[in-house]
C-alpha cells in the first residue's frame, strides 16, 4: 500500500515557546522580599512543565482525547526548540510523552538529538540551555523572570510545514509566544507563514503574541498579521500593541476595534478579559462573552487554556460542516469563544499552566458559558 493509500493524520501544528517553570507561591503571610533580603516561604518551590506553545499543545490534546473532533483521527504537534541534554529539556521531553502530543525538537546542535532515534540524551551539550522561568504568584497575580535560552534562536526558517511529506493533512496552524522568540520578529516568521499558507490555502492560522518583556510591543507583528486569521491577546497586550493610554478618551474595546481594524482588517481579534470573558473584535464589531468565574489558585497558563479551547471549538465546528461551505462564520467564531472561555476559566483553579481540566469539569462549565451567552450580540463601534 502506497503513501498515497493511507488515510492521512489530521494535524493541529502548534509553533512556540518551551520553559521549565520553576514556581514560588505566595501567601498572604509571606512579606515582601526587598532587594538585599530574604523570606521564609511556607510551600516549597516545584519545577513542572510550561511556556505559552507547551501549555497549549497540552490543553489541547486533552480536548481532542476527552471530546474528539469528527472527520477521522487528529494529532497535535509542537514545534519549538529545547536542549533536549539538560534537566529542564528532559522535563519537558518527559512532559509530552505523557500527556499525548509530538515534541519535534527544532534546535540547530552540533549534537545528534535524542529526539531522532540516537541514544546522546546524556551527553553533556555546551550549548545553550533550555529556556526556564522564575514563576512568582502572588494575590492573583503572577509575575515572571525568564531566562529565553536556545528558544531566542528559534527561527521562523526552522519551521516544518508538516504537510509536505504526505503523512498529514493540516487543519490549523497556531503560533504563540511571538515576543519571546526574537529570531521570529522583523519578517522571519512572516516568510515562513507566506510559504506555508501558499501551500495550504484552505488552513487557518492564529497567533498569540504574549507580553513583550521589552515593553516595545513592535517586532514587525503587525505585518505577520497578513497571513493570520485570528489574533488571540490579553488586554495589557491589546494595550501595548495598540499604543493605548487612558488620555485617549475611549474605551480599550472601542480604541482596539478602530486599532485593529484600521490596521488588519481582515483579522479576528480575540481578546480574552480575565474573569470577565473575552470580546471578539472584527470589522468596527464589537461581541464580548461573559464566562464563569471560579475560585482562582493560579492564573498561570489561563490564556494558553483560553487559545486551545478556542482552537479545538474552531477545528470542531469545521469538522461538522461540508468542507466546500468551510468559512468562518458567526456561529464558527461563538463555538470558538465558548470551548475558550470553558477550557480558560478552569484552568486558573489548579496550580500549574500545563494540568489539563477533566472532562466532566470542562463539559459542565461550557453548557453553563453557552446558557449565560445564548443571546450574545455584536454592537457596531
Amino acid at each position: 500500500m502506497g503513501n498515497d493509500d493511507r488515510e492521512k493524520k489530521k494535524l493541529i501544528s502548534i509553533v512556540g515557546d518551551a520553559f521549565a517553570d520553576v514556581y514560588c507561591y505566595l501567601d498572604d503571610n509571606t512579606p515582601e522580599v526587598r532587594i538585599g533580603g530574604d523570606a521564609r516561604l511556607t510551600q516549597p518551590m516545584t519545577t513542572v512543565a510550561g511556556g505559552s506553545g507547551v501549555n497549549t499543545s497540552t490543553h489541547l490534546q486533552s480536548l481532542i482525547n476527552n471530546f474528539g473532533i469528527d472527520g477521522g483521527s487528529y494529532q497535535v504537534n509542537l514545534q519549538t526548540v529545547i536542549n533536549e541534554n539538560d534537566q529542564y529539556g528532559a522535563i519537558l521531553a518527559s512532559h509530552s510523552k505523557q500527556h499525548g502530543f509530538n515534541l519535534l525538537n527544532r534546535r540547530v546542535s552540533d549534537f545528534p538529538s535524542c529526539f531522532f532515534g540516537t541514544q546522546e540524551s546524556m551527553q553533556q551539550d555546551v550549548g545553550k540551555s533550555t529556556g526556564h522561568c522564575a514563576v512568582i504568584v502572588a494575590r492573583g497575580e503572577r509575575s515572571f523572570m525568564t531566562h529565553l535560552g536556545c528558544i531566542e534562536d528559534f527561527k521562523g526558517s526552522h519551521i516544518i510545514d508538516e504537510s509536505i511529506n504526505g503523512s498529514y493533512d493540516l487543519q490549523h496552524l497556531h503560533v504563540t509566544g511571538y515576543y519571546n522568540i526574537v529570531c521570529f520578529w522583523d519578517g522571519d516568521l512572516k516568510q515562513k507563514l507566506a510559504e506555508i499558507k501558499q501551500r495550504n490555502k484552505q488552513i487557518t492560522v492564529s497567533l498569540v503574541p504574549q507580553h513583550d518583556a521589552t515593553e516595545k510591543w513592535d517586532g514587525g507583528l503587525m505585518d505577520v498579521l497578513e497571513y493570520v486569521d485570528f489574533l488571540i491577546l490579553s488586554e495589557v497586550e491589546a494595550k501595548g500593541i495598540a499604543k493605548y493610554h487612558d488620555s485617549v478618551g475611549q474605551s480599550l474595546f472601542e480604541y482596539a476595534a478602530k486599532f485593529f481594524g484600521d490596521n488588519c482588517p481582515n483579522v479576528y481579534v480575540v481578546m480574552t478579559l480575565g474573569s470577565n470573558g473575552c470580546c471578539l473584535l472584527h470589522n468596527g464589531v464589537i461581541t464580548q462573552f461573559a464566562t464563569i468565574k471560579k475560585n482562582a489558585v493560579d492564573p498561570t497558563g489561563a490564556g494558553d487554556a483560553f487559545a486551545a479551547g478556542f482552537v479545538f471549538g474552531f477545528v470542531k465546528y469545521m469538522s461538522e460542516v461540508e468542507e466546500s461551505t468551510r468559512i468562518i462564520t458567526s456561529d464558527a467564531l461563538k463555538m470558538s469563544m465558548l470551548w475558550g472561555c470553558a477550557t480558560g476559566s478552569n484552568c486558573v483553579m489548579v496550580r500549574g499552566a500545563s494540568v489539563p481540566s477533566g472532562k466532566g469539569t470542562i463539559y459542565q462549565t461550557l453548557q453553563e458559558v453557552r446558557a449565560i451567552n445564548n443571546e450574545v450580540k455584536g454592537v457596531k463601534n
